[in-house]
Order: C-alpha cells, then structure tokens, then sequence
C-alpha cells in the first residue's frame, strides 16, 4: 500500500508543476493585457536655443506700451486730423499778369524798374508775332552808299522788284519783294543766291516782349497797364509762373 502511494508521488508532483506553470503563463498574460501605458519623460535640452531674432514691428506689438503712450497718441491723432489735407501754396493766395507788348529793350527795362517794388517774381519773354505773307531781303550793309551800290548789282541782274530801307533796326537793308506763300519766297531766294546775292526769306512778322508778373491779391490789371504804358494787361495762370514755366501768349 505505502509502495503504491511512492510510486504515484511523481505524478503528482508533474501534474502541480504544470498547473503552476500555467497558472504563472496566465498571470503574465493578464499583466500584459492589463498593464498601464507607459508614460514619456519630458524632454530635457541639454544646451539652451538661442534667442530669436525680431523685427521691429514685431516687438513693437509684443512691448507693453508705457503708461500714458495711449493718451499721448490720441492727441497725436486729433492733432493731425485737424491739420488741412492739402497745403495752400503761395501760387494760390497771388495774383498774376502779363504785360505787353514792348516793342524795345528800353521799354522792358524801364517797366521792370516800375514793377519790381510792387511785385513778388518777374520775367521777360519773348512773343513772335506772325504776319500774313514772306519776305525776301537782303541784310543791312555797311551804309547807304554801299546799299546803293548793291541795288545797282541786283537791277543790273535783271531783279526789278527791290527797295533800299532807309531807317530803323533795318536800315541799308535791301528789300527784294514780299510773297503770299513760303514756296514763292523760297523760289525767289534761290534765283537771287544762284545770281551771287546772299538774299534770306522768311515769314512777315515782328518779335515783341512780354512781362509777367506774381504780386499779392492787391494787384490790379488797370493800374500795371497804367504803370508801365503796357497796351495790354490779361490775367496769367500763377502755377505756372511759379514753375518757372513760360505764360501763353496773348492774342
């Protein structure tokens, strides 16, 4: 009986440790399934970043502003609301003429030396005035006698048409005829050139002066043409004249 009981020990002893082992792969299995997740260390920077770089805006937003910043601004703001949108220019507040025609040197000298106490700018310009038809001349000579003799080499040539100016800023000058068109001009230059005669074509007309003017509001139209004997006295755009930019021309 007690061999019997030995012999059965053995398996026994089998059977637990294959109950313990399952038991054991069961408690592993359970811990696996069922464990906690596990949780990561914050990471921890072993040498500090450097700092970024800003803009000036940028910090200007992120600064806080001082105490009394916001007020001062305000009235910043109110002050440039109040101020006027455009300047009012000095062209603006004046008044501007032109004066003429002067047909000499002496008569713009002297009418300057009349405006110039009354007056804030002043300038001289000049105004062709074109004629209706062409001229063909022959330059002033040295005298009369020389212009003589050259009407008696342009009558000998076989040119009829001429006359010997006697006075004025042309005087000894020979005229050869006046033309109604460019064509016909050109055409009796170029006859009188080919006979040896240095004759000039160009349009009838005269040059004459101007003055324009900017002065305060006070300035009169009646009282410069009185000043300075000018026929003529219209108004002129001041913008203009303050650019530097020459006036129209009158008509």
């Amino acid at each position: 009986m007690v061999i019997a009981r030995m012999a059965r020990m053995p398996t026994m002893l089998i059977r637990a440790s294959i109950v313990l082992l399952v038991m054991l792969n069961l408690g592993v299995a359970a811990w696996w399934i069922f464990r906690p997740e596990p949780t990561v260390p914050a990471a921890t920077s072993t040498s500090p970043r450097p700092p970024r770089l800003q803009l000036a805006s940028e910090r200007a937003a992120t600064t806080p502003a001082p105490a009394g910043t916001a007020a001062l601004v305000q009235l910043a703001t109110a002050a440039t609301a109040t101020l006027p949108s455009t300047p009012v220019s000095a062209a603006a507040a004046s008044q501007c003429f032109t004066l003429g025609p002067f047909v000499d040197d002496a008569a713009v000298s002297a009418a300057r030396g009349r405006l110039q106490p009354r007056v804030t700018r002043l300038q001289v310009r000049q105004a062709p005035t074109a004629g209706r038809g062409w001229r063909v001349w022959l330059p002033s000579l040295a005298d009369h006698d020389a212009a003589v003799a050259m009407a008696a080499r342009i009558d000998a040539a076989g040119f009829k048409d001429y006359y010997i100016v006697p006075t004025g800023s042309e005087a000894n000058s020979i005229a050869l005829g006046r033309f109604g068109n460019e064509e016909s001009a050109t055409r009796q230059q170029a006859a009188l050139a080919a006979a040896g005669f240095p004759a000039q074509a160009g349009p009838l007309g005269t040059v004459t002066q101007w003055i324009d003017v900017m002065g305060n509001a006070g300035l009169d139209a009646a009282s410069l043409r009185s000043t300075t004997g000018a026929a003529q006295a219209r108004a002129l755009d001041c913008a203009k004249l303050a650019a530097g930019a020459p006036g129209n021309s009158p008509r």
